[in-house]
């Protein structure tokens, strides 16, 4: 068979992000999606753990993306083309002293200069939803188009005379001003010289500010995530998929609700996950088989699948998808006929529907053959808890080196 190739139509780099997002999202762990629920799996996942992508690494790009984009600012003559390369040029310049530490969650690790997709690309969200950015509707391009445009502005009233008195009561020309009244950042500027000390660590500073964020800002204050950040280090490590949270935390009401029924749809969705990986090998995956027969004697799917609405998750989410809609209620049908023939087939129509009957995997068994070890395609919905962790924890020891330091 031969190799499928992408392409688009070069309107922007806007446009170039956008796609390169899609992509790298494709094959970020966890972002295996046979059945076409990401729409569900994503909006949990943003009410659960908001500012969380499952391509983010470490807490410390939080930091690394302002403080560069606050040094570029200050370069008052530049278009936005040659703004947006020197911060391409400048991320690509802070892989290799990064990857001095050893430690792992270096962006570019391993393609080095190569690297597409960069770090402000892959936290621009993140860096919005927390407010650390303070216009939340701004893409990358656009707030650079805005610094230049500023930045422009500013430079012909300089040559008109308008601004000497103002530039003369600079005390520190070398500090960071911002082009706008207020500035783009609610984030403390780059501490003097950081690039030459860089490591991908927190300092006590940038822990303390991060969690600030997230139990300031209207879009994560009231999360799963914003809870977590006040609990400790050893728990949170301990804990290695998200059902054991529930169990773990008496979690509030308002986050309760939103947490149950995630993990109710989790359980729902995973028996067809299952299954597909079961038709997939061809009832050789003995992992797949093993789990398709622990999850039919779970007490889910032994007591509260018959209960479950199917509609639950996709109405509370407001996702707008009929036919996401209709597998969802067919699965909920199919397996309580209890005809396995019937479940196989509708999760066989299910692939073709979202991929075409040219791909998929299950209509066409040379695309896939399955070998003895092979993991599984997709797996229980953890709603991105993995990617929280890590920054939770980049947090937790951040704060206790301020700690140590302050006991010192």
């Amino acid at each position: 068979m031969g190799r499928i190739q992408l392409g688009w139509i070069d309107y922007s780099s806007e446009h170039r992000h956008k796609v390169m997002a899609v992509l790298h999202a494709l094959t970020a762990p966890g972002a295996v999606d046979e059945l076409g629920i990401g729409q569900i799996r994503d909006g949990f996942a943003n009410l659960l753990f908001p500012g969380t992508s499952t391509i983010q690494t470490r807490a410390k790009y939080f930091f690394i993306v302002p403080y560069l984009l606050m040094e570029l600012e200050q370069q008052r003559h530049l278009t936005p083309k040659a703004f947006l390369q020197k911060l391409n040029d400048l991320e690509l310049d802070l892989i290799e002293p990064l990857k001095k530490s050893g430690e792992k969650g270096v962006i570019g690790e391993a393609a080095g200069r190569g690297l597409k997709r960069k770090p402000s690309s892959i936290y621009w969200s993140g860096l919005r939803t927390l407010g650390i950015f303070r216009y939340p509707h701004f893409s990358l391009e656009e707030y650079v188009r805005a610094v230049c445009a500023v930045n422009r502005e500013l430079a012909n009233q300089r040559e008109m005379g308008r601004r000497k008195d103002e530039d003369q009561a600079q005390d520190d020309p070398d500090a960071y001003q911002s082009p706008v009244p207020g500035g783009f950042w609610r984030c403390p500027p780059p501490p003097e010289n950081w690039r030459d000390q860089i490591t991908i660590q927190l300092s006590a500073e940038e822990a303390a500010y991060l969690k600030e964020r997230l139990l300031k800002s209207p879009l994560t204050r009231d999360s799963l995530f914003a809870y977590l950040v006040n609990k400790d280090l050893e728990t949170i490590q301990a804990i290695e998929h998200i059902e054991a949270l529930g169990q773990v935390f008496d979690l509030p009401d308002s986050i309760r609700s939103v947490y149950d029924m995630a993990m109710r749809f989790s359980d729902f969705i995973y028996g067809a996950t299952l299954r597909y990986n079961v038709i997939l090998s061809d009832g050789e995956n003995k992992r797949a088989l093993d789990g398709w027969e622990a999850w039919r004697q779970s007490a889910f799917a032994t007591g509260s699948f018959a209960e479950y609405n199917p509609n639950e998750a996709i109405d509370y989410l407001r996702v707008n998808n009929y036919r996401l809609r209709r597998f969802l209620r067919q699965w909920h049908e199919a397996y309580l006929s209890g005809d396995i023939n019937a479940v196989d087939e509708l999760i066989v129509q299910r692939e073709i529907e979202i991929k075409s009957r040219q791909r998929a995997k299950l209509r066409n068994p040379s695309m896939y053959v399955y070998r003895e070890g092979d993991g599984m395609r997709g797996s229980k919905l953890d709603y991105r808890f993995s990617n929280a962790k890590v920054i939770l924890i980049d947090i937790f020891n951040g704060l206790e080196k301020g700690h140590a330091e302050t006991v010192q």
